[in-house]
């Protein structure tokens, strides 16, 4: 059976994350900025994939800013793979399972299901000046 789209390509894998986070158009990550028009895509044959450049603060950002796929070497396309498959498990998916689906050393699927697994802990209030926890709904 052949892998979906989403966890076979570099691309396909970028542009579903950009639908997820970016659901009315990108999203500037370092200044807010979120008009279309002062947000346009660096294109070229030196420009990676998928980056975007703010005319507010003038520095480029792309999906995976801010996010557990920031400065990791590992392609993107088996990180939503790994965060697929820990999502979706009934029981605890360990490492060594992850490395011979993914294909990756050991370490490497470690790192990553560690990482999925901190950004899947939900937030903890913080309390508010009276000392009761404040949730904001």
């Amino acid at each position: 059976m052949a892998l979906p789209e989403i966890y076979a390509d570099e691309n396909a894998a970028r542009e579903h994350l950009e639908g997820l986070l970016w659901p009315e158009g990108p999203f500037c990550p370092h200044c807010g900025n979120a008009d279309p028009k002062r947000i346009h895509k660096l294109q070229g044959t030196s420009t990676r994939p998928g980056v975007y450049k703010c005319r507010e603060c003038k520095r480029p950002f792309s999906v995976t800013v801010r996010t557990m796929f920031e400065r990791s070497h590992v392609p993107l396309h088996n990180w939503v793979y790994a965060a697929h498959l820990l999502s979706a498990s009934k029981r605890r998916l360990s490492s060594h399972h992850l490395m011979r689906l993914l294909g990756v050393s050991y370490k490497t699927a470690w790192l990553m299901s560690h990482r999925i697994k901190a950004a899947m802990h939900p937030v903890e209030p913080v309390p508010a000046a009276g000392g009761e926890p404040s949730v904001v709904t």
